[in-house]
């Protein structure tokens, strides 16, 4: 949610610090104590009430009459609840710095691969002397040739001398070995550090990489761009743009971004007035055609700042993504609104079907009205359908999205112990040979809460359900284990569907992750899986983003490890999944995020 990077929108003052830390790495923040960042150990409460606890494939039980639909608050308060900036306080040191010039202690991460060559420096900030950070994960794998994966992620190995501080800029890993080895591509001309000119020569930092594949080994990147500039006078928000690079040989050279959708500058790049701000980019593509949509989250404010909407939005091509149509609603208007799924959304998640049906997953508010200040009001996971081509489109919603509790030290969602921010946001896998959809998300549903709704202890787990035609919907069957799972990815070939996940399953003390993967032919025995891992260490996802807690004015260590993580199935059978790792590389480089993989089959 990179509009949280630039302004006070969840957590107040320090809650934008903590953002802002979490995509530059020199943000500022108060001096605190010397020390760690507060930490829990894992064991689960006894005698929590609130949420009845359920085991792995089943679904916790609606609640009683009288009380909440949900205890946690609305994804609509959420995105509206801002103040101002804050002025800006003396810098923290991230924990990576105590590992400079000694030895990594991680050992040989083989067979997971780090997908990171020629890391860099950070040359200024929280993070000064460290390896620079690769998080928030995405990977595609060419449907004719499943050797031939790209992989991408939020990575600041580029100093932008005009912000003083290392930031993103759109990166391409590329293999054509099935993951052995990774060549990394710097996208060309996004950003203002990377040669952009015209309307993109205003933005700072690119983010929220996402890949799809199309024919003819053709790979479309999209990413948001951005300034961090303040919004120009008579506007609410900083310029914006929604991006995507092509490549026409697999992932090896990419042409110039093309533009989707842009506010807040002129076409020479200056800035001007806008109260729009454009965020969280996914991509699908048809397999067979040129066809390609974009969709992400179009942030809409009224005149004086406040909040006034959030709706997912599409924008498609039919030629390859030299050019792309006029963006389009996928959520529902607020004009005649009588109840139901909301424009207050976030975190789309895009799929072609094979009859050029278009599927747009992601998380909104379901209200009695536009106030959303009743009862039964409660987030959901929502499916939108369209048969024109994203000309329109029909709701489904899934199930309710019992989204995680608020750290109010944090300022964000996370889980019990930890302090890196954390969402309910869904994905989208699409099964081309079943012609079946699947959709998962984590949230809090088995969560331990006391009979105030107050939070005890998280339980997130993977929440999976089914479809046919994307508009009647399986009930969701529990992906998970008595610890926590969180940031799961979905993908499906020729009936085997596979999730991937955080877990924090193989840390006796509750804060280390690692990722790992369920697999099963059919939603029933998808739930009954057992785990299986793939990182071969435990890593700390406090190594790097360092913020101060707004409460206690403690330093927090790891505030940011990305908001999504990715897999991708090939027709092989094999599995990639990608996710942010802590260990950095070691043997050359001291612990730091990293993109990492592994294939892994699934005969």
């Amino acid at each position: 949610m990179k509009r949280d990077l630039l302004r006070g929108t969840v957590a107040g003052a320090v809650g934008l610090l903590l953002a802002a830390a979490a995509l530059t790495g020199s943000a500022t923040a108060a001096s605190a104590d010397a020390g760690t960042a507060p930490r829990s150990v894992d064991p689960r409460p006894v005698g929590a009430t609130g949420h009845r606890a359920t085991t792995p494939g089943r679904v916790a039980p609606a609640p009683r009459a009288g009380e909440p639909a949900v205890h946690n608050e609305l994804l609509r308060t959420v995105l509206a609840d801002r103040d101002g900036e804050g002025a800006p306080e003396p810098a923290l040191a991230s924990l990576c710095q105590s590992f400079i010039g000694k030895p990594n202690p991680y050992g040989p991460p083989a067979p997971n691969v780090d997908q990171i060559n020629g890391d860099g420096i950070v040359q200024a900030g929280t993070q000064l002397g460290c390896s620079t950070a690769q998080n928030e994960t995405s990977i595609a794998v060419n449907p004719h040739n499943p050797r031939n994966l790209v992989a991408g992620a939020n990575d600041y190995r580029v100093f932008n001398a005009n912000e003083g501080r290392n930031d993103g800029t759109g990166w391409a890993y590329t293999t054509f070995d099935g993951g052995r080895s990774w060549t990394d591509v710097q996208l060309p001309r996004l950003t203002n550090a990377t040669g952009a000119t015209g309307v993109l020569s205003h933005m700072d930092a690119a983010g929220d990489p996402v890949l799809a594949f199309g024919p003819g080994n053709t790979v479309y990147y999209g990413n948001i761009v951005f300034s961090r500039s303040a919004p120009a006078p008579g506007g609410t928000e900083p310029a914006s743009a929604i991006t995507v690079n092509v490549s026409h040989d697999g992932g090896l050279h990419w042409d110039d971004p093309v533009v989707v959708r842009v506010d807040g500058v002129n076409p020479a790049g200056n800035p001007t007035p806008t109260r729009y701000f454009n965020d969280k980019v996914w991509m699908a593509a048809d397999p067979e055609s040129g066809r390609a949509y974009v969709t992400w989250t179009q942030f809409t404010d009224n005149p004086d700042g406040s909040y006034l909407e959030s709706p997912i939005v599409v924008a498609g091509s039919r030629d390859f993504g030299r050019t792309f149509a006029p963006m389009t609603r996928v959520a529902p208007p607020m004009v005649g609104f009588t109840g139901g799924v909301t424009p207050y959304d976030q975190g789309s998640n895009p799929q072609v079907g094979r009859d050029g049906s278009l599927y747009v997953g992601y998380e909104a508010s379901v209200c009695a009205t536009l106030a959303c200040d009743q009862l039964t009001d409660h987030d959901a996971t929502v499916v939108a359908t369209s048969r024109d081509g994203g000309r329109t489109f029909r709701q489904a919603v899934v199930d309710t999205n019992f989204d995680f509790p608020t750290n109010w030290d944090v300022g964000r969602s996370t889980l019990t112990g930890e302090n890196f921010r954390i969402n309910s946001f869904p994905q989208l896998g699409y099964d081309r040979d079943a012609d079946r959809l699947w959709v998962t998300w984590a949230d809090d549903r088995n969560g331990g809460y006391d009979a105030a709704g107050t939070s005890v202890r998280t339980n997130g787990d993977n929440l999976v359900a089914t479809s046919r035609g994307g508009e009647r919907w399986s009930t969701p069957t529990v992906v998970g284990t008595a610890q926590d799972e969180v940031f799961g990815a979905i993908a499906a070939h020729d009936g085997t569907v596979a999730v991937t996940s955080y877990t924090r399953r193989y840390d006796p003390s509750g804060v280390k992750l690692d990722y790992a993967y369920w697999t099963a032919s059919s939603q029933d025995r998808l739930g009954r899986a057992r785990i299986q891992r793939i990182t071969t260490e435990s890593s700390d996802p406090s190594i790097q983003f360092v913020g101060v807690g707004r409460v206690t004015g403690k330093e927090l260590q790891g505030v940011f490890i990305g908001d999504y993580s990715a897999v991708a199935l090939g027709t092989d059978l094999t599995l990639h999944p990608c996710w942010t790792d802590f260990r950095g590389s070691p043997g050359t480089t001291a612990p730091n995020q990293d993109a990492y993989s592994q294939a892994i089959s699934l005969r």
